[in-house]
């Protein structure tokens, strides 16, 4: 009977890294300290997956998305550091099909229709090897080392929730992300077309939801961890173009009310591609598509996203 009802519980949207999109290429590289950035995003995605990585089976769920980061690099103890913080208006439409009941015996068609705030999330990066703190004379004279890496650590909190609604745009819980993004840089003989490989496996811990929407007839449901690997190989074609190949890799995460688990377990390949272009220096657009390729899950999704890049460093102090 829970594994039926809690179809609908878990049609909830955090963009929680999405199956098909994660961070994006070039969002994981360190940086000059001192430059505070905001960072806006359209995502639009058709799946039958929520972005807070929940799998639903038989959704059919349309999601935009605009989440909005803003971010500030600074040093500890000679090592780069980074804070930041999102938040994340949205909407999602679409349909979900409940199985037959034992009260019910015909299969019903749900359509969902809901905006608000999804899960947004506060973070913290801080350079472990060969991300030392600079300024931005200082990094763009500095020689990369072949690797270096981070600690990344992020906190989601709960958007907007309602127990009595068949959809939720919150996941009515907390989420602890920790992982460790790698930088390869591939340029030492051009460093004028750079080339990088960035690595980015973490995991992903979630609270209980011990207020779970009212159809689910569940007291508590809980989701198990996640792993995720994520990586892009991008290249400068040009001084203000490049371009990357996009792969993502997650497992796990299956949910559990009241601890019978729901056979919804993720095991699924994405894959995609990125084209960022550098306006003028303080201003950047990328262009991302995500889809899903190999696939034991029988997890269906698509993404496009557009994001756009604000950053400001006061040069004067460093006259």
């Amino acid at each position: 009977m829970k594994r039926i009802l809690l179809v609908t519980l878990i049609a909830v949207l955090g963009i929680q890294n999405s199956i098909a999109q994660g961070d994006g290429a070039r969002m994981i590289l360190w940086g000059p300290t001192g430059v505070t950035g905001v960072i806006p995003k359209w995502i639009g995605l058709n799946q039958n997956i929520t972005p807070s990585n929940i799998f639903v089976k038989d959704a059919d769920v349309h999601i935009n998305a605009f989440p909005i980061t803003a971010i500030h690099n600074f040093g500890i103890a000679g090592r780069f550091a980074q804070v930041m913080a999102n938040a994340v208006p949205g909407n999602v439409t679409g349909t979900l099909i409940i199985p037959p009941t034992q009260d019910n015996q015909i299969p019903t068609s749900v359509s969902i229709d809901a905006n608000g705030f999804v899960d947004g999330f506060v973070g913290f990066k801080l350079g472990l090897i060969n991300q030392p703190a600079l300024n931005v004379k200082e990094y763009a004279a500095y020689k990369h080392k072949t690797f270096s890496m981070t600690s990344y650590t992020r906190i989601w909190y709960p958007g907007s929730y309602d127990k009595n609604e068949n959809l939720n745009l919150g996941s009515n819980r907390w989420t602890f992300e920790l992982g460790l993004p790698m930088n390869i840089y591939l340029s030492k003989k051009n460093p004028k077309r750079a080339t990088w490989l960035e690595v980015y496996p973490a995991i992903h811990l979630y609270t209980a939801n011990t207020n779970p929407t009212t159809i689910t007839r569940a007291d508590k449901t809980e989701q198990l961890p996640l792993f995720s690997l994520e990586n892009h190989l991008s290249h400068n074609f040009t001084d203000k173009l490049w371009a990357s190949a996009d792969l993502r890799y997650q497992y796990g995460g299956e949910l559990k009310a009241d601890g019978i688990k729901q056979d919804n377990q993720i095991n699924a390949f994405a894959g995609g591609a990125t084209v960022g272009y550098q306006i003028i220096p303080p201003l950047a657009v990328h262009l991302s598509y995500g889809t899903v390729f190999n696939n034991p899950s029988n997890i269906e999704a698509d993404m496009f996203k557009v994001t756009i890049q604000f950053s400001y460093v006061n040069m004067k102090k460093l006259q």
